[in-house]
């Protein structure tokens, strides 16, 4: 779906990434499950840019859902730069255990034998789905591509997540900052939360940015009403 001139949503099964380019640059915002690969190259596809000349991915946070399917994509566009704010670039590269899976790890001992399955196999799969991230951000930052793209350190779902004004269309990339309802900015599901007043605080900052719309990974597109 086109949201601007240089913006497309993807919808990926439940997921909405999003991409932008301008005429020297292809940029993707997170990269879906490791199992949607392949459905997210041929998005890029059909919305008519080749996923080998991606120039740079960033991800909003390291939540296997965005992340998953990173090593893959740079297999596609081996050249492509990864982005991620520096407080999350442990939990990518693997230095640091993702946070929900650390949870998990911390109650292993009293769960029973399905849910230690489970936690078993988010353990694995997070092991095989490590890759290192290029270039650190922080809030603030913007990059002088596709009209300009500030980086807003958003924490509260995770420590370092952020969203991406897009600058030129006024359209913020949420991630999984927050939800759009009747057209205002409301938190996310409180189950999903790391930090509950980070998180208030998060969407406090972003409601002060000019908005025509606004991305959200977990329901797409929305216009914002001023």
């Amino acid at each position: 779906m086109r949201i601007a001139d240089n913006v497309e949503m993807l919808k990926i099964d439940d997921y909405y990434l999003t991409l932008l380019w301008d005429d020297e640059n292809l940029v993707l915002v997170d990269a879906g499950l490791v199992t949607q690969h392949q459905t997210l190259v041929d998005a890029i596809k059909t919305a008519g840019h080749d996923p080998a000349k991606i120039t740079h991915i960033i991800f909003t946070h390291h939540d296997m859902d965005h992340v998953g399917g990173g090593l893959d994509m740079l297999k596609v566009a081996p050249n492509a730069v990864t982005l991620a704010h520096i407080d999350e670039v442990p939990y990518i590269n693997g230095d640091e255990t993702p946070t929900k899976l650390a949870a998990h790890l911390e109650k292993y001992a009293t769960y029973d034998d399905e849910a230690k399955a489970q936690v078993d196999a988010s353990k694995e799969l997070t092991s095989k789905t490590r890759f290192p991230i290029k270039e650190k951000l922080n809030c603030g930052d913007v990059l002088p591509i596709c009209g300009g793209i500030e980086i807003i350190h958003t924490p509260g779902h995770t420590p370092g997540h952020i969203c991406l004004y897009l600058q030129e269309s006024q359209i913020m990339v949420l991630g999984d900052a927050a939800l759009v309802e009747d057209g205002k900015l409301v938190g996310f599901h409180p189950q999903y939360i790391m930090d509950m007043e980070l998180a208030d605080k998060s969407i406090e900052k972003i409601k002060k940015y000019p908005m025509k719309g606004a991305v959200v990974y977990h329901g797409g597109f929305s216009h914002i009403s001023s």
